[in-house]
């Protein structure tokens, strides 16, 4: 089985997968996944409290799989080894805690997924680059080709999206006036190259966390094809056929939604 939630946070919303709130955990086994969208928080200083945490998460049944978000420190998560797993490189953290690496793509219980973390940080005014926050939560161009080609091999067709951000012409995405001015020459906006995966590529849904509230957001595809769903994910941890019939647990948006616009250097 596969669930799916959002930004964890570290010790401040992992609380949503102990399994005396997550009642499934149950019976979940040493053969189904627990997906977390971005904002894992579980290593951030390579201290006690990363130690904590990550070895609760090997203590459970199941294997925790996350994305990167923009609140994660980028030097200790990179240090980790890589790996190859289900089709795609992950940093291995854990024999069941897995990093899905940027632009690859991994097939699950039957299903194939895209991994694509990062985000702009919305508070980067109150934060410190190298202490609390880093300009690796912005993809490079490498790992947008590397996205690009994963998905050219696969004919531009999966059956998931799993990403931090969204895409640029989403409704919420315009909850931010985001800038590249913090960034390096060699890294691109995570929103622009969302939405060519968005614009070309044939998948079922697309799941992604970072807004910190749980909206469903449906869009009309061809007449041939049924609307694509957009899931934002942070307090709901759901099982993946769970989604189909639990809608009402998400707040329907449109691009008629009002969205207060806040300047990227105002959080």
């Amino acid at each position: 089985m596969v669930y799916i939630t959002g930004d964890t946070h570290g010790a401040f919303d992992i609380h949503k997968i102990n399994p005396r709130e997550f009642k499934a955990a149950e019976h979940l086994t040493k053969d189904d996944y627990v997906i977390i969208c971005g904002d894992f928080g579980c290593i951030w200083d390579g201290g006690s409290s990363d130690r904590f945490w990550l070895n609760w998460l090997e203590s459970l049944e199941w294997n925790t799989l996350f994305i990167d978000g923009n609140h994660e420190n980028f030097d200790v998560l990179n240090s980790y080894p890589e790996i190859e797993w289900h089709g795609g490189k992950v940093h291995r953290i854990r024999d069941n805690v897995l990093h899905l690496k940027r632009g690859e793509i991994f097939d699950l219980d039957g299903k194939s997924f895209l991994a694509l973390g990062g985000a702009f940080s919305h508070d980067i005014s109150v934060r410190t680059e190298k202490q609390n926050w880093w300009k690796e939560e912005m993809l490079t161009k490498e790992e947008a080709e590397n996205a690009y080609r994963n998905l050219e091999k696969r004919g531009w067709k999966v059956d998931y999206v799993l990403s931090h951000d969204i895409f640029k012409t989403h409704p919420a995405a315009k909850s931010f006036v985001n800038s590249m001015d913090h960034y390096n020459k060699d890294q691109v906006d995570v929103q622009d190259v969302l939405q060519v995966i968005h614009d070309r590529t044939d998948y079922k849904k697309w799941f992604h966390g970072h807004y910190h509230n749980d909206w469903l957001f449906s869009e009309q595809g061809p007449e041939d094809k049924a609307p694509k769903e957009h899931f934002t994910l942070y307090d709901n941890i759901l099982k993946l056929e769970d989604f189909d019939h639990c809608k009402n647990l998400f707040k329907p948006i449109d691009h008629s939604t009002p969205f207060a616009v806040h300047d990227f250097e105002a959080h």
